[in-house]
């Protein structure tokens, strides 16, 4: 954290991550604004919202996922308010029993609200 006592932008994607390794879909989707957006790893489908938001990471977690967080870059806006973090990770996911591994990158768009972060975009995608 930082000296405001504020978690840093890497250190809310790495909050994350550990919600993710927790595979509990309602704990990820906390972080996320009433009516974010997130375009996911493994869907086509533009999610608006935590109940839209939720399905995905409902489907997701029985994927088993371990996230591996790779590189990170973070982009302070708007006085510091806004923050986007850009990177790539690797995901080991479980489908049909078979461990496949998945590199991904990602965007978040992140909001400061009060002293906390939460997540206003998160796109995330194969990396060809």
């Amino acid at each position: 954290m930082n000296d405001t006592g504020m978690q840093t932008p890497t250190e809310f994607v790495q909050e994350w991550i550990k919600r993710v390794l927790s595979n509990d879909a309602s704990h990820i989707v906390l972080l996320y604004k009433e009516k974010a957006i997130l375009l996911g790893t493994t869907d086509g489908t533009v999610r608006k919202g935590r109940n839209s938001i939720k399905e995905y990471f409902d489907y997701f977690v029985k994927l088993r996922p371990n996230v591996k967080l790779k590189y990170i870059v973070c982009e302070e806006i708007c006085n510091g308010s806004v923050v986007i973090s850009n990177g790539h990770y690797d995901f080991e996911l479980y489908e049909d029993e078979r461990l496949s591994t998945v590199s991904a990158r990602f965007t978040f768009v992140l909001e400061k609200v009060g002293t906390k972060w939460e997540i206003l975009s998160h796109h995330s995608s194969k990396i060809p």
